[in-house]
């Protein structure tokens, strides 16, 4: 489970699910017949495993956030038809074909559950790494033909999709970047993430600067930089705000911020986010406070608010009551430890805005701990923003924890 935190607005809060243990277990032993039986007959066996297993995770979280029975019923058969038949091979949960980047133990799918308000219905979204059936053996080693199919589905299903920026920053990041280097340490190349409204579906894709930044010897920051500078529309004078956090990034010192990924939107580059996520491995409070007000260049009432809040769901999470801002979390050496940020803007912005993923999988006590703070944190939300309890929409932070043991 990570939480992941978005300063500056009312809407605070995301779950990922992907939880310190009950994961393997999930996959194992999910119960069939909650998935609608016009799903059920799909005739390919990993298909089923993955409508099985992810297909009744998604199902019950859309249900407690009280999707529309129209809308529940599209997503779930995008699932079945159009996501599943990307999600691996197997129904075996110790399969180990393709070691996917998206999670830390190689499923290639995370789901997220997004608060978007105090009072708003939540969105549930997911992110894959689409794979081929032969991903990760002598037959496709590499993954080439996963995405590639995914892509020409994708077309398909949504046949008005912007591909203007797709089609830039996937030529230029995985150009000459057929086997992992040495110092990869990871396969993956690219991830698909889709936000599922009661109205559609938003698109987004991920790309790893990591590979192709080995192979011509820049740093993945730098990598990056070339991919806007030759990227269409990206003009000097639209790059303030990427330049604002490179050099901010270069102000920490070499490899202080561990670049993994750059996001965009799959809609009109001038409407587009750009999204770079960065990891550091400082995991004291006050490089918190650091990271997002970019050492104090970026202040403001509202922003100085959110940290406030932050610090006490921080404090809550972590057992650090009355704990000075500089006393780091417990030394964890993963792949994945650390915080993982990402900085977020659109051409022409002048500012940032900087987000983070809280990093409870790896310093959280238990699932359990994570759940019952999360509720408290979201219920105290509620009430600070005056909710009515029984109003328009009755969701709590116990909706939450209730699907959650659902699944458990």
């Amino acid at each position: 489970m990570n939480v992941f935190w978005r300063l500056g607005t009312q809407h605070l809060l995301s779950i990922w699910h992907y939880s310190r243990g009950f994961l393997s277990t999930l996959l194992l032993g999910t119960p069939y017949h909650v998935v609608p039986e016009r799903h059920q007959n799909i005739s390919k066996h990993h298909q089923n495993f993955w409508c099985r297993t992810t297909g009744h995770v998604l199902d019950v979280l859309m249900q407690a956030a009280n999707y529309s029975h129209q809308a529940h019923g599209d997503i779930m058969s995008f699932f079945a038809k159009n996501i599943a038949p990307f999600l691996g091979p197997t129904d075996k949960p110790n399969f180990k074909g393709w070691k996917s980047f998206m999670t830390d133990d190689n499923t290639p799918i995370e789901i997220s559950w997004d608060w978007c308000g105090p009072a708003d219905e939540p969105i549930i979204r997911f992110s894959i790494d689409p794979m081929s059936l032969s991903a990760g053996t002598f037959a496709d080693p590499m993954n080439a033909a996963g995405p590639e199919s995914f892509k020409n589905m994708i077309l398909e299903v949504f046949p008005k999709i912007d591909m203007f920026w797709f089609d830039h920053f996937n030529s230029f990041f995985n150009r000459g970047t057929t086997e992992a280097g040495a110092e990869e340490d990871h396969p993956s190349r690219i991830f698909w993430g889709f936000d599922l409204g009661e109205t559609g579906v938003t698109t987004k894709t991920y790309f790893f600067p990591g590979p192709l930044a080995r192979t011509i010897g820049a740093s993945n920051l730098c990598t990056i930089a070339q991919s806007l500078a030759c990227a269409p529309y990206c003009t000097p004078d639209k790059l303030q705000a990427f330049n604002q956090l490179a050099s901010f990034a270069n102000s920490l010192g070499t490899n202080a911020l561990e670049f993994e990924m750059l996001a965009i939107d799959m809609v009109d580059p001038l409407r587009s986010r750009l999204k770079l996520y960065f990891r550091n491995r400082r995991t004291d409070f006050s490089s918190i406070r650091d990271m997002i007000t970019l050492n104090g260049k970026k202040p403001g009432a509202h922003l100085e608010k959110g940290l406030c809040s932050l610090k006490k769901l921080w404090d809550s999470l972590f057992d650090r009551l009355d704990a000075p801002e500089d006393l780091e979390l417990r030394l964890n050496e993963h792949r994945t430890a650390g915080i993982l940020y990402n900085a977020e803007f659109r051409l022409g912005s002048s500012y940032l805005d900087i987000k983070i993923y809280i990093p409870v999988r790896h310093y959280s006590r238990n699932d359990q701990h994570v759940m019952d703070k999360i509720q408290e944190f979201v219920d105290s939300q509620r009430q600070a923003a005056h909710v009515p309890v029984g109003g328009a929409f009755g969701m709590t932070g116990s909706t939450y924890v209730r699907a959650m043991k659902s699944i458990l």
